[in-house]
């Protein structure tokens, strides 16, 4: 189902877009991988068993105006999405943080970072048993959260999160302008609402560290209680599968920008030209995000991916 509504205001200076939208697939193709243990050895066949709604809205704002020889606009969209999982295969007994069903698709299943042991000081008195996932602790060591309240860190304290790669909300703002001869448009763009699992497990022998894990990282001489000791690629229980690793992607960019100059047609005439242009324009010139390490646009969590690149270009149009 959808819901809309548009409409102009002030001799269509202002208009506005605004839809409301919820829907639900059923018939999805999926595997019975978790209820049907793999010691049965059984190769099962999809089956028409998902069941997913979506559910969302979108808007569009734009306004235009003179003021004498000086033309604007400006439009905001932006859009919010989710999905959530209605039916979905489950393993018999998985606790309910665990679950798929109830949460979007393609969630992460993690445990819950809780700081680092300082020094061995904070190992002695620490209550928890961690022997289910390392033999012995060290300094520099990451603390887990103990969800189930057992006493212990096991596969039972992983927690299933309602973040994806996917975004929850996007959106950007377009402005241009005009003055005389002059002209320029903007256009920013942004997306927040996602995590994306930051991957160090080339790091050590075959791969560098990331600049913000080495610099960043407990040694003797900086026993830091928020970031862990290097680990060499994923020799360590804490390598991966913790919140720690799972970094947000919201971000705003100065995805495109053009200013351009038009000589006066009286001139160009003079010349031979019906129009002639300069302009100087940017792609991807500026970025505020708090993922840092990678992109915010990019869902490799390895950092194996070919790199926006920022571009200045200078040139010119000429119609005779």
């Amino acid at each position: 189902s959808n819901l809309g509504l548009e409409g102009q205001l002030f001799n269509g200076k202002l208009s506005f877009e605004f839809d409301v939208f919820a829907n639900k697939r059923t018939n999805i193709l999926w595997f019975r991988n978790a209820s049907v243990p793999q010691s049965t050895g059984l190769t099962l066949p999809a089956e028409n068993i998902g069941e997913v709604s979506n559910k969302g809205w979108e808007f569009n704002i734009g306004y235009r105006s003179q003021v004498k020889e000086f033309k604007y606009s400006v439009s905001i969209n932006g859009g919010y999405a989710k999905n959530k999982v209605e039916f979905w295969d489950e393993a018999p007994g998985a606790p309910e943080w665990q679950r798929t069903t109830g949460r979007p698709m393609n969630t992460y299943l993690v445990y819950q970072y809780d700081g680092v042991f300082k020094d061995q000081a904070e190992i002695d008195a620490n209550p928890i048993d961690y022997k289910a996932i390392v033999n012995q602790l060290r300094p520099g060591d990451m603390k887990y959260k103990d969800y189930n309240g057992d006493g212990k860190i096991t596969p039972d304290d992983q927690v299933r999160n309602d973040n994806t790669t996917l975004p929850l909300f996007q959106g950007g703002a377009n402005i241009s302008a005009q003055y005389k001869n002059f002209d320029l448009s903007i256009l920013f763009q942004g997306a927040a609402g996602a995590k994306q699992y930051v991957s160090a497990g080339e790091s050590g022998n075959i791969g560098n560290y990331l600049l913000d894990i080495y610099e960043n990282r407990w040694t003797i001489d900086n026993p830091s209680s928020e970031h862990p000791r290097i680990a060499n690629r994923s020799d360590q229980y804490y390598s991966g599968g913790n919140t720690y690793w799972l970094r947000s992607t919201d971000y705003i960019r100065l995805k495109n920008f053009e200013v351009g100059y038009t000589i006066p047609s009286t001139l160009g005439s003079k010349i031979g030209l019906n129009n002639f242009r300069v302009y100087v324009n940017g792609l991807n010139m500026l970025t505020w995000d708090k993922l840092k390490v990678y992109d915010p646009e990019t869902d490799n969590s390895t950092g194996q991916y070919y790199p926006q690149s920022k571009i200045i270009n200078v040139g010119l149009t000429a119609t005779f």
